[in-house]
This record gives C-alpha cells, sequence and structure tokens, in this order.
C-alpha cells in the first residue's frame, strides 16, 4: 500500500469513527443537548479534528441522516414490492407498515430525523449535504407518490395532486408516531400506537378512493 492509500485509509477509519461516537452520543442525549465537546471525548480526539472532517454538529447530523435513510429506503423500495402485481392500496399498506417497522427498530434515527426539523439544518450545512438529505428523503416520498399514482392510473383513487396527497400521507404517519412517544398522550389517546397508526394509514387510503357514481335515483 502506498503512503498515500494508507493515508486515505486512516482518515476514513477517522471519520468513521467520530460518527460511531457521534452516534452514541446523539442517541444517548438527543441531538439539541448533546455537544461536539461530548463526540470530541467519546471519539478520543480533539475538538478541532472533528471539525476538521465535519463543519459543524448539524453536519455530523446530516451523515447520521443518510446513513437511517438509506436504511429506510431499501426497506420501502422492498415494501413497493415493483415486479409484484399488488394493487395501489396494497402497495400503500406495505410502505406505512414499512415505515412502522423502521420506527420500531430504529427509533433514534426517527428523532434524529425530528431533530432535522426543529434547527436552523439548511443554514448549517453546506448547500450539497443539505441536497443529499432532501434528495434521500424526496426518494422515500416517491415510492408513497408512485403508489397513488398507480392508484389514479387505475381509477380506483380519485384524481389528485399526487405529491400533495402523499405528504399528507406522511404527515400524518409522523404525527402519529411523534404524538404517542408522550405517555400522557397516549393515555389521552386511549388506543394502542399501532391501532391508531393504522387507523391513520387507511382514514388517509379512503379518502383517496374514487367515490363510485350513485346507480339509479335518489
Amino acid at each position: 500500500m502506498t503512503t498515500r492509500a494508507r493515508r486515505e485509509r486512516e482518515k476514513e477509519e477517522r471519520r468513521q469513527s467520530i460518527l460511531r461516537a457521534a452516534r452514541e452520543v446523539f442517541f444517548e442525549n438527543g441531538f439539541h443537548r448533546a455537544t461536539v465537546d461530548n463526540v470530541a471525548e467519546r471519539a478520543e480526539v480533539s475538538k478541532g479534528t472533528v471539525y476538521l472532517y465535519f463543519e459543524s454538529k448539524e453536519t455530523i447530523l446530516a451523515h447520521l441522516l443518510l446513513e437511517g435513510l438509506g436504511e429506510l429506503l431499501g426497506e420501502l423500495e422492498q415494501a413497493y414490492a415493483a415486479d409484484e402485481p399488488l394493487t395501489a392500496d396494497e402497495r400503500l399498506q406495505r410502505l406505512g407498515r414499512a415505515y412502522l417497522r423502521f420506527f420500531q427498530r430504529e427509533p433514534e434515527y426517527f428523532r434524529l430525523l425530528m431533530a432535522m426539523d426543529r434547527g436552523r439544518f439548511q443554514d448549517s450545512v453546506t448547500p450539497e449535504v443539505y441536497q443529499k438529505v432532501l434528495s434521500a428523503s424526496l426518494e422515500g416520498l416517491g415510492w408513497v407518490m408512485k403508489a397513488i399514482q398507480q392508484g389514479i392510473d387505475e381509477g380506483v383513487f380519485r384524481y389528485c395532486d399526487v405529491r400533495q396527497a402523499a405528504s399528507i400521507l406522511w404527515a400524518t404517519l409522523n404525527g402519529v408516531l411523534e404524538l404517542m412517544e408522550h405517555p400522557l398522550r397516549r393515555e389521552m389517546v386511549g388506543m394502542e400506537r399501532e391501532n391508531l397508526y393504522q387507523a391513520a394509514l387507511e382514514t388517509i387510503i379512503h379518502g383517496l378512493r374514487a367515490i363510485p357514481e350513485q346507480q339509479g335515483g335518489a
């Protein structure tokens, strides 16, 4: 191995070490409470070294989000099952269940996704990094849009703004998941999280369905 290749490998190993430390710190303390000092201490490097690899705490968050989004996108693609003869309803149900499974298995990543929306994320990362996160997020929404478009093309769903409909579904399911994180709100709702989630998913799908014309008189 050449000297240059060895240095590049060492740089990548250090970068991954910092990301692993950040993942642990962010998951344990939450993104907003965690500091770059915490990450540096966990990674056993100086704060300056962290900044050599990542411009800001939000940049570290972005790279962790891209890890989580990559995993989620793989699951959504599998759930959509493009090669299978599924109905639009079935695809939306499968996509919704895949998103719930991801939340159940990786709740910390979900919290990081929510943390991104509560700060000055776009102002704290480079345009290139922001675009990567945005593109990955839009790819996930794209699977929902494809399922809705299928339903419209087949006459099962009424004609609508596909992106808007997909966004409403996404916002509703995220709202359920975030709402049910709080014990008081769970008690107020009086339902298990999974039951409320499924009910919300079915309500949105029902709203998308085309209303058949009435036969005969009133």
